[in-house]
């Protein structure tokens, strides 16, 4: 068998359909589908089926995937290993991942310094609010408000994000400015679609209050237009409010602060070019701390 066919049987397993296989191993849906059939073949066993919901892998293929997950494990090892053994200077690609409004404001504006530091090192940088999985090395660093609990993952914290509630000035002329947690009965309030939201502002869409979910949104910067547009009351990072002229803190609802951390593999945390944008992160996470922090 082609060991490298193993790589389509990882990607399908990651992506689900072979076109988003193949869209990550940058090749055509003909060209994955011709390499995991001739993986099949090889082994003997039918290692996909297709389903309503995409392609999963047979007993076989779980077999299967345990290996390769070995097997690609050991040879980035060992591509890291040769990589530091020949050459400390940083090069090639590093694939970063941030939320798009902390990446827009904050670390795109940086790389060109970056990039005169090390002209060999080209960054990719998916700016995503969707958890980007690093242990199936779909990044390779990942800045988060939450400490991994896989222990093939390594974090690093590398600050704190500020958080207060914002409203228009107009919305609070209009509907008064709550004085306290237990008064924002009768309020309108902007709440996060699926994720979370602020941390330390999660009571703030508790039915018990008796507040009014006025807007909906999966992106902080969406929660900012509306309350820019006076719909009601929203907690985001300060990063973002801050910047809103028409916004101001209802600082009677509080500030909270969460814990920032740079995630990667364990086993890529000692490559220089990981090493390389990891520090560099930190650098301008430093040199930003008031306006992040809030």
């Amino acid at each position: 068998m082609d060991w490298n066919d193993l790589r389509y049987l990882l990607a399908v397993q990651r992506r689900r359909t072979l076109a988003g296989a193949a869209k990550e191993l940058r090749v055509t849906k003909a060209t994955a589908s011709r390499r995991l059939a001739a993986l099949e073949t090889a082994l003997g066993a039918r290692l996909v089926e297709r389903k309503p919901k995409g392609l999963v892998l047979t007993a076989a293929g779980l077999e299967a995937l345990a290996a390769a997950n070995e097997i690609d494990r050991v040879a980035a090892s060992l591509e890291e290993r040769v990589a530091e053994a020949s050459d400390a200077t940083p090069r090639g690609t590093v694939r970063l991942t941030a939320p798009q409004w902390f990446a827009e404001r904050i670390l795109i504006g940086a790389m060109s310094d970056l990039r005169q530091r090390y002209p060999e090192l080209e960054v990719d940088l998916l700016g995503t609010n969707q958890i980007v999985n690093i242990a199936q090395r779909e990044a390779d660093l990942a800045l988060r408000n939450v400490r991994p609990s896989q222990p093939s993952l390594a974090a690093r914290k590398v600050g704190q994000l500020g958080g207060c509630v914002y409203a228009s000035k107009l919305y609070l002329q209009r509907r008064g400015t709550p004085t306290s947690r237990d008064a924002i009965a009768g309020h309108d309030v902007l709440v996060y679609e699926t994720l979370g939201g602020m941390p330390g502002f999660e009571w703030l869409k508790e039915p018990a209050r008796g507040s009014s979910v006025a807007f909906r949104a999966n992106d902080p910067s969406a929660l900012v237009s509306a309350a820019t547009a006076g719909l009601g009351l929203a907690a985001v990072p300060c990063l973002l409010g801050d910047r809103e002229p028409s916004l101001v803190r209802v600082t009677t609802l509080g500030f909270s602060r969460c814990d920032m951390f740079l995630v990667t593999h364990e086993q890529l945390r000692a490559a220089s070019r990981v090493r390389a944008v990891s520090d560099f992160v930190v650098e301008v996470l430093q040199r930003n701390r008031t306006v992040i922090e809030g």
